[in-house]
């Protein structure tokens, strides 16, 4: 898996679409969350663009990145996904707001006549960007099968198990697959 070319703005590590869903991904633009080591990768408008591009979205062209908006939805969408991914309940205000949100993203879709296919209106701002992003969130939140959405217990990042038997462990095995074999390695070594 190869990492995003995404300006690391002074960070040592690197960005990867690890998550399986456009969503998740969303959620991992902040590595090592809550922790000292936590950094954001789509903290400038550049990124954020090339964000977009690599998961094949439309961004609103000719408009400027509204970084707070980005971050609000993004921390939205992280307050109620990572409760589910450790296993516990998503907290109901966060739900409650997750879902006005997905509301105004369904408005902003139509069935194109020719195709019948759902087809999105243009993107006005970076909000309207993210309709959806917030949609693949409601299909996974209401699948109702929470077991395959996970976290990396190295670095916290979500992704959605969607190997054959079930047992992916890590976000990306080339990088916190192998730290945390190396360190069970180590402590085993050591005793």
């Amino acid at each position: 898996m190869d990492a995003l070319d995404l300006h690391p703005d002074g960070y040592t590590g690197t960005y990867k679409l690890v998550g399986g869903r456009p969503c998740l991904d969303f959620v991992n633009t902040i590595s090592w969350p809550e922790t000292e080591r936590e950094h954001d990768w789509l903290s400038s408008p550049d990124n954020v663009k090339r964000w977009f591009s690599a998961i094949d979205l439309p961004f609103a062209r000719g408009k400027p990145v509204d970084l707070p908006a980005l971050h609000k939805t993004r921390q939205l969408l992280a307050r109620v996904l990572r409760p589910l991914a450790h296993g516990e309940q998503a907290p109901a205000p966060a739900v409650g707001e997750f879902s006005k949100a997905v509301a105004r993203a369904y408005q902003s879709r139509a069935i194109d006549p020719e195709s019948l296919a759902w087809q999105w209106t243009a993107p006005q701002s970076a909000a309207d960007a993210l309709f959806p992003i917030l949609l693949d969130a409601a299909d996974l939140i209401t699948a109702g099968n929470h077991e395959r959405l996970r976290y990396c217990p190295s670095c916290d990042w979500l992704f959605e198990d969607q190997t054959r038997n079930g047992q992916r462990r890590w976000c990306d095995m080339a990088d916190c697959g192998s730290r945390d074999k190396a360190r069970r390695y180590y402590q085993r070594s050591k005793a």
